[in-house]
Order: C-alpha cells, then sequence, then structure tokens
C-alpha cells in the first residue's frame, strides 16, 4: 500500500471554549494595537478581542510565562495532540491510509493521547518535554474560528530525525506525496533559515527517490519571513496549500477574501497564482475549496479536492477524526455551499482552475480542519500532472 508523509512538528493542545464572563475579561482589558509577540496580558486580550470581532484564526507567541499560567486558570481545558504532521497523519491513519509521522519530541503523555490508529507509524527523534497550545475556540455568531498562543523557543531547527529521513529513503514505504510545514514554529528569521536549509538538503539527498511535496502554510509572526519560507522552497514544491485567512495576510487584502465579489475573488486566485510561481496553489475555506495553476491542468485534483473537503466537514461536525465510512456518511447526508457551487460553474471550462465547493451543516469544532483537510487532499493528490496546452 502505498504512503504518505508527515512533518515536521508535534505538539500537545490545550483546548478551551471563550466563555461570557472570560470575553467580559478580555474586552475590559483591551487596549493598544494586536501585536504577533505578547508579553503583557494587555496584549493578550487585545489580540483575542481583534481576532474574535473580525471572526478570523491566528497564532500569537507569548513570551511572559506568567500569561500563559494565568489563561490557564481561567478557563476548562482538554487535551489533544497538536501540529500539522501529526494532526494530518493521524487524519489519514483514521481513514485507513498509511501514514509516517516525525515526531521531534516524544513523551509518555504525548503518546498516551495517540491511540486505536492503525496504519500510523510515529518516529520520534528523541524523548523530553512535548510543547504545549493554548487554543480558544470562539463563536461570534456570525462565524467561528479559533486564536493559538504558544511560548517561545519551543523547538530546536534540528527538528528531523534521521530515522525520519531513512523512512523517506525507503522504497518499500512507497511514499507517494510528502507534507512539510512547522516553520511557523520559530521565533527568529536565523532559526528559520537553519530549518529551511536542513529541509532543502534533505529533499536534495531524496534525488529521485523524492515523493511529491506539499507545503502547507500557516500564521507566522513576520509577513516576510513567510515570504522567505516561499521563495526558498518554490523550487523543490509541488504544491502549497493555505486558508482563506492566511491568504488574506499573505497578500495584505484590505478585506477578508470570502466578502469578494465571485469574479473579483477569481482574479485575486489568479493574480496570487502569479506571485506563488509554484506548480499547483490550493486554496481551502469554509465555503469551497480549489487548485490552480499557470502550467498544468487542474482537474486531476477533482477528486482530491473533494476528499479533503469531506475528511474537514466530518470533523467539523463530530470535532474528532473520522474513519472512511463516518466521512463518506456526513457529506452523503448534506447539501453543498451554495457559494462554492456559484464558482464552480463560473470557472468551469477553464483548465487552470478547479473549484470543489464545502459542505453545510453544523461545526461542533475548528480545531485541526486545515490539518484534516490536507490529509484528506494528499492521500488522494495526483502522482502525475498534465502540462496545460497553449491555443494559439
Amino acid at each position: 500500500m502505498n504512503s504518505i508523509a508527515f512533518g515536521f512538528t508535534a505538539n500537545i493542545d490545550l483546548l478551551a471554549n471563550v466563555t461570557e464572563q472570560f470575553y467580559e475579561e478580555i474586552k475590559a482589558n483591551a487596549t493598544g494595537v494586536r501585536e504577533p509577540v505578547i508579553d503583557t496580558w494587555e496584549k493578550f486580550c487585545t489580540a483575542v478581542e481583534w481576532n474574535i470581532k473580525r471572526g478570523s484564526g491566528a497564532e500569537y507567541i507569548v513570551t511572559e510565562q506568567s500569561i500563559l499560567s494565568r489563561l490557564e486558570k481561567s478557563l476548562r481545558w482538554k487535551r489533544a495532540i497538536g501540529g500539522t504532521g501529526i494532526q494530518a497523519g493521524c487524519a489519514a491513519s483514521r481513514a485507513g491510509y498509511n501514514s509516517i509521522v516525525n515526531i521531534p519530541v516524544t513523551s509518555e503523555e504525548f503518546v498516551s493521547l495517540i491511540s486505536g490508529y492503525e496504519n500510523l507509524k510515529l518516529v520520534p527523534k528523541q524523548s523530553g518535554e512535548v510543547p504545549k497550545h493554548y487554543i480558544l475556540e470562539y463563536d461570534n455568531g456570525i462565524s467561528s474560528n479559533r486564536i493559538i498562543f504558544r511560548k517561545d523557543n519551543e523547538f530546536s531547527s534540528n527538528m528531523i530525525g534521521d530515522r525520519f529521513v531513512n523512512e523517506l529513503l525507503n522504497v518499500e514505504n512507497n511514499i507517494n506525496w510528502l507534507l512539510i510545514s512547522g516553520y511557523n514554529a520559530f521565533d527568529r528569521s536565523e532559526e528559520i533559515t537553519k530549518f529551511l536549509q536542513e529541509r532543502v538538503e534533505v529533499l536534495k539527498l531524496m534525488g529521485d527517490k523524492k515523493p511529491k511535496v506539499h507545503l502547507e502554510l500557516a500564521s507566522i509572526w513576520s509577513l516576510e519571513e513567510q515570504w522567505k519560507i516561499i521563495k526558498t522552497m518554490q523550487g523543490f514544491i509541488d504544491s502549497i496549500g493555505m486558508n482563506e485567512d492566511e491568504f488574506q495576510e499573505l497578500f495584505e487584502l484590505n478585506e477578508p477574501l470570502l466578502e469578494y465579489e465571485d469574479h473579483q475573488l477569481i482574479k485575486v486566485i489568479d493574480k496570487a497564482n502569479e506571485a506563488l510561481a509554484v506548480p499547483y496553489f490550493i486554496l481551502h475555506t469554509k465555503q469551497f475549496s480549489l487548485a490552480k495553476s499557470s502550467r498544468f491542468e487542474t482537474s486531476s485534483w477533482t477528486e482530491s479536492l473533494k476528499n479533503g473537503n469531506q475528511f474537514a466537514f466530518a470533523r467539523a461536525m463530530t470535532g474528532k477524526v473520522c474513519d472512511k465510512m463516518a466521512i463518506h456518511q456526513f457529506s452523503e447526508q448534506s447539501s453543498l455551499n451554495p457559494r462554492g457551487e456559484r464558482l464552480r460553474n463560473l470557472t468551469n471550462g477553464r483548465k487552470d482552475i478547479t473549484v470543489c465547493p464545502s459542505y453545510i451543516g453544523k461545526t461542533t469544532s475548528t480545531i485541526g480542519l486545515g490539518d484534516t483537510f490536507t490529509a484528506g487532499l494528499l492521500v488522494e493528490a495526483p502522482k502525475e500532472f498534465i502540462q496545460l496546452v497553449e491555443i494559439s
């Protein structure tokens, strides 16, 4: 059976809902301008209120431990696994696909949170203290989302173990796609640069054994660093993925992407694809997902986009990763998002873009939806690309 490899971070998530009482305290202490790095309770409150008012998700670095301690005492928390690599790996595994996951640091507590997953191979580099992320879920009456807070200096830049590299090189694993992520785990530019260099060296080492490679973006503290990541990896990846919030930040849109009129939204996508300069651009949103390319046909992504939407929808409905039967049951019982259907019809006939509508249902949790979408996408992603033919 073919496999998908997932990297590179893994952590423990502490999950809580924003209560009315807690939000009143937040509003009372929110002052000043939102900042990506937080060192006071007032800056923490400002970040929370800013995101809730906007209905967006984000990730923040907290440099003062007392803030996280105060936060932990303010709400009731439940523990779960976190990190794009391990979240996507577990989602693929639960649906019946072989998954190989790089684990930078493992512990008994971390392992205890992972049970009942067949076809899941964890490849830890070392044992030690696993970083914890504090995730606040909220519903502002219009939309629901999550805000992530983590301490600084979580990982060293050398987080890929030799064992994981050996798994990548082992032809018997039949790895079709490799997910690379986790660049937002670092707090300094030089750490990101070192991490990028290590990724490039690993991909070069694989030579003709290199599988298709997907880079999944995440909210990061510096727009300049985000573009550095993209430009460094452009020549080594086959696709790049992001959600609507990350898209808005990356391209500095004045308003949320999903508020654009249909024709204008497609124009923005076309222009963004030119700037990204990778074989395929994948966008996943609450309303639809899409594949865009200037060089290759995108129809080969139709089933993988649909699969990603179904994976994410089942998790949104249940708050957990689901097996294949449950995934299909939820999608079969639900209708398609009308905005997604309009955009699909609008782009029908174009070979350079494929839009797949999302599903409509009541969201139980927003945690891990992007990672779960990516898992569903990659397990069915095309292995061969068809060149676009220009008609003169």
